[in-house]
C-alpha cells in the first residue's frame, strides 16, 4: 500500500467531528503544492516537500489545526517567515511556527483560497 493510500485509509476510518475538514485541508495542502509527499505523524496527516513543513493536529475534537513549520525541529537560523494574512488566519507561534484553526466545513471553505496562498507563500520562504 502507498503511503498516501495509508493517509486516505487513516483519514477514511477518523473518529472527529470535523474529518471532512481534514480532506479539505489536505486538498488545499495539495493544490498548494502539488509535489507535496503525504504521511501519518504524531497521529495526523503531515506534509514534505524536502522537509517537513505541515502537521495537522486533532486533538481537539471541535477543531483541527494546521501546525506550519520549517521542519521536525525548529531551525533558529532559517530567516523569518512573513506571511501576507488579510484573511488573519495565522496565529504565530514563533517567527517560523504559525497555526491556523479550522473549526467547520463552512470556514475552512470560505477561508481556503486564503490558506491555499498562505501554504504557497510558507512553502516558497521554505526554499530559499
Amino acid at each position: 500500500m502507498s503511503v498516501e493510500a495509508s493517509v486516505d485509509e487513516f483519514v477514511a476510518s477518523l473518529d472527529h467531528e470535523l474529518a471532512d475538514v481534514v480532506d479539505l485541508i489536505r486538498s488545499s495542502i495539495k493544490s498548494a503544492v502539488p509535489q507535496v509527499t503525504e504521511s501519518i505523524k504524531w497521529k495526523a496527516p503531515n506534509f514534505a516537500l524536502a522537509d517537513d513543513f505541515a502537521t495537522l493536529n486533532l486533538r481537539r475534537p471541535t477543531a483541527v489545526q494546521v501546525i506550519l513549520h520549517t521542519g521536525p525541529k525548529p531551525k533558529p537560523e532559517h530567516p523569518k517567515i512573513e506571511i501576507d494574512d488579510p484573511a488573519a488566519l495565522l496565529r504565530w507561534a514563533d517567527s517560523n511556527r504559525a497555526i491556523v484553526t479550522f473549526t467547520s466545513r463552512a470556514e475552512t471553505l470560505a477561508t481556503q483560497p486564503a490558506f491555499v496562498a498562505i501554504v504557497r507563500d510558507w512553502v516558497r520562504q521554505l526554499q530559499h
